[in-house]
């Protein structure tokens, strides 16, 4: 079983962005403006790998989802804040770090094995109509190898494609909408929420400390 959620299996978990060590927000810097007890940052490249890139990978499906220009390396993360379970954002975190927090989730062990089941679903829904929409490529390349060989079966040399397209027009279409639907109403299940803001002292400044595993 992983340990990506600690031994209670839930955890507030925020991607972050940030080229050095010390671009991180400071652990008191958030304890303050989060109001977390406490909280650990862990590289994301390191042994949960597997998870925050599950993560980064359901952030570039919605993406895509919405028409817009395939850019992985905008909700790639360099680090991982682990804190708290139900930990929400407010407006003053929002502000000062929008330039390093890529994304935040609120997340649970059973949550995590559904949106593998969710993104594995939308992949074989992907990968199917992709291989309808490569159909007629392949029978046209299929007719210039027959043509070259000298086959005569006209099934090969002249298929009805219109036809064959009229017959999968939609094909998987309602699949595709149901894995898409599903994985967005994920996101904005567990995704981490501004909550309101609570207000804080001004003459408690953030120690400079930033923990990184």
């Amino acid at each position: 079983m992983s340990d990506f959620l600690g031994p209670h299996g839930k955890a507030t978990v925020i991607l972050m962005k940030a080229h050095f060590e010390s671009e991180l927000p400071k652990l008191k810097d958030l304890k303050k403006l989060l109001h977390i007890p406490d909280g650990r940052y862990y590289k994301s490249g390191g042994r949960n790998y597997s998870s925050t890139h599950r993560l980064e990978r359901l952030l570039n499906i919605l993406s895509e989802i919405r028409g817009e220009e395939r850019d992985w390396k905008r909700y790639s993360s360099s680090d991982y804040l682990i804190t708290v379970a139900q930990v929400h954002s407010n407006l003053f975190m929002t502000l000062k770090y929008s330039a390093q927090v890529v994304d935040g989730f609120n997340l649970t062990d059973a949550c995590m094995d559904e949106l593998d089941q969710l993104m594995g679903a939308y992949s074989s829904v992907c990968s199917m109509r992709s291989d309808v929409d490569n159909m007629w490529s392949t029978l046209e390349r299929n007719k210039e190898r027959a043509m070259k060989v000298g086959i005569s079966d006209t099934t090969i040399l002249n298929p009805n494609i219109p036809n064959l397209q009229s017959i999968l027009q939609g094909y998987g279409d309602a699949e595709y909408l149901k894995a898409t639907s599903e994985l967005k109403d994920w996101y904005e299940k567990y995704r981490w929420k501004v909550g309101a803001p609570k207000s804080t002292s001004s003459s408690d400044e953030p120690e400079d400390e930033t923990e990184t595993v």
